[in-house]
């Protein structure tokens, strides 16, 4: 049984140079994210993702509390936490709060701003910052002053470097040089490396088509918030599949999860990308009849026979029960679960309802053993352990305090020889407090050793020409570097700096330099380098930027 930890904030820990953090759940397995910390004379809590209250004990109230995303496992008991001291204040990103589906709950929530510092408490300021990851997501950035010294917490919750489908990614060249003393980052992924985002979904629709291709109908478990809506997007704006004669069925937990997606993003635009708010311009991001794939809500009481055509993807939470949908098709199934590592994006939300191999087995005993098929995938909306690793770097911390992964994935993060000799890392556990003492000035550390190339440069009356080694070419940056093979040149001091242009803003120069210009890079259906205006020829395909077509409309 888990220890209960000493009371949230007494005297002996109120010194003002003092941070102390108690992790009551910290995310390893099933027990939901929570942690609570003693900044000065204030008493914070992060996240409230725990089963039930037990492990905070007799504590003192907090005085205010920070709730990160809408996911399971960090909202889990607010609803008990807001019951048992009703005067306590949460705050949160307005998406959070529309996204956490219970309106006694949602009322009470202090909508805070982007960007924006606000005094939360005497002396305590709190600044949000995008996460990814989720609509709303959020990371906290606590300042708190005392004896004319600035103590710092930064606090990412559950975060993601790269923009997906639904979400762009954490903005890390506004965070650099934060220098926070004490940083509390999620190591979902542990030191794992993966594809980039691009390359996880177009490896997945390949994989994906040859299933279809095959007549098999296809099941995707998912959790009710982020990885369903995600595949969804996915499937309705990928060239591969769009205007395709495909039926996606969603379960009624999972379309409720979808609806709150549409209101929130007809109530908070904001809250998505500025891609996802000219696609939903002209097409539903989810529910229309008119676009090929079609995507339908699962019948409450199941599908027949009679209205099921293969092939087909079924979209299900994994506690809606089997029978809803596999009795409508008695031939092949390919069941596509996320990659063990990912599965603690949902292991608590499943907890609830009964674990995932138990719904995987109730699957095969449903159907012919021999015409179920297990599929493992990788889509994961956390940072791995490079942008983990880069993340912390360009923050530049203290102390920095690996939450949110088996223990496992955190010993192999915190065993990365270039974390190892610049920070202070810890692991906490469940019911062990952590004091950092932050009477010092800190001075950072220095930033990691970076590989140089040498090369050459050749300089003629028209242009400038660099040779670089081909081995510049082996770093995993270098794709998104390189990506449209245009870069820009400027002066920092002495030195030339160069960076490479991606292809948003590779069209947004071209309208600059040519807003008039009859392109495809100015239309407005123009998104993803993919036309996706129904009525051209070109529709569903990738075009080269320069194309044009009879359906041409400006941005």
């Amino acid at each position: 049984m888990r220890a209960v930890l000493p009371p949230l904030g007494s005297p002996a820990v109120a010194d003002g140079n003092t941070v102390v953090c108690y992790p009551y759940g910290v995310g390893h397995g099933r027990e939901g994210l929570s942690i609570g910390l003693t900044i000065g004379r204030h008493r914070v809590l992060l996240d409230c993702g725990l089963e039930d209250l037990t492990p905070l004990g007799d504590s003192l109230p907090p005085d205010i509390v920070f709730c990160s995303h809408a996911h399971f496992e960090h909202k889990r008991s607010l609803h008990q936490l807001k019951q048992r001291w009703p005067q306590v204040p949460i705050y949160a990103t307005a998406a959070t709060a529309s996204l956490l589906a219970d309106q006694r709950l949602t009322e009470h929530i202090q909508v805070l701003p982007w960007r924006m510092p606000v005094e939360v408490a005497p002396s305590l300021m709190l600044e949000l910052w995008p996460a990814g990851h989720l609509p709303g997501a959020a990371c906290a950035l606590f300042t708190y002053t005392h004896d004319g010294r600035k103590y710092k917490i930064f606090y990412t919750g559950d975060c993601c470097l790269s923009s997906t489908r639904l979400v762009d990614g954490l903005p890390l060249a506004a965070l650099r040089g934060l220098n926070p003393d004490v940083l509390i980052v999620e190591g979902s992924l542990g030191a794992a490396t993966y594809p980039n985002r691009r390359q996880q979904e177009n490896q997945l629709i390949e994989r994906l088509r040859s299933h279809l291709d095959q007549a098999r109908c296809i099941v995707f478990p998912v959790p009710l918030l982020g990885l369903g809506q995600e595949l969804l997007m996915l499937w309705r704006s990928h060239y591969h599949f769009t205007g395709q004669p495909l039926t996606i069925w969603v379960d009624p937990a999972l379309a409720r999860s979808c609806d709150a997606y549409v209101d929130l993003l007809a109530q908070q635009p904001d809250a998505f990308p500025r891609n996802v708010q000219n696609f939903a311009q002209h097409q539903a991001i989810f529910w229309d009849d008119r676009i090929s794939p079609t995507i339908k809500r699962l019948p409450a009481m199941g599908l027949q026979t009679e209205e099921f055509e293969t092939p087909a993807i079924v979209l299900v939470h994994p506690a809606t029960p089997v029978s809803l949908y596999c009795q409508g098709h008695r031939g092949p199934w390919s069941v596509f679960l996320p990659e063990q590592a990912d599965l603690s994006y949902w292991q608590t939300e499943l907890h609830t309802y009964g674990p995932i191999y138990d719904w995987l087995d109730s699957f095969k005993n449903a159907t012919p053993s021999e015409t179920v098929q297990l599929e493992t995938y990788q889509l994961y909306g956390h940072c791995d352990g490079d942008s983990t690793t880069q993340l912390i770097h360009n923050l530049r911390p203290r102390h920095v305090v690996l939450v949110h992964g088996t223990l496992d994935h955190l010993s192999a993060l915190a065993n990365v020889e270039s974390l190892q000799s610049r920070y202070q890392l810890h692991i906490p556990l469940p019911g062990n407090a952590l004091s950092f003492f932050l009477d010092t000035q800190f001075a950072s550390p220095p930033p990691p050793r970076e590989l140089t190339f040498e090369g050459t440069v050749t300089d003629s009356q028209d242009h400038v020409s660099m040779q670089l080694p081909s081995t510049l070419t082996a770093d995993a940056r270098w794709q998104s570097f390189a990506e449209t093979g245009i870069i820009e040149a400027r002066w920092q001091g002495d030195n030339l700096v160069l960076r490479g242009i991606d292809p948003a803003e590779l069209v947004e120069i071209a309208n600059r330099l040519a807003p008039d210009r009859v392109a495809c890079d100015n239309c407005q259906f123009y998104q993803q380098r993919s036309c996706q205006q129904p009525r051209s020829p070109l529709f569903g395909r990738l075009v080269a930027s320069d194309g044009h077509c009879p359906e041409f409309m400006t941005r």
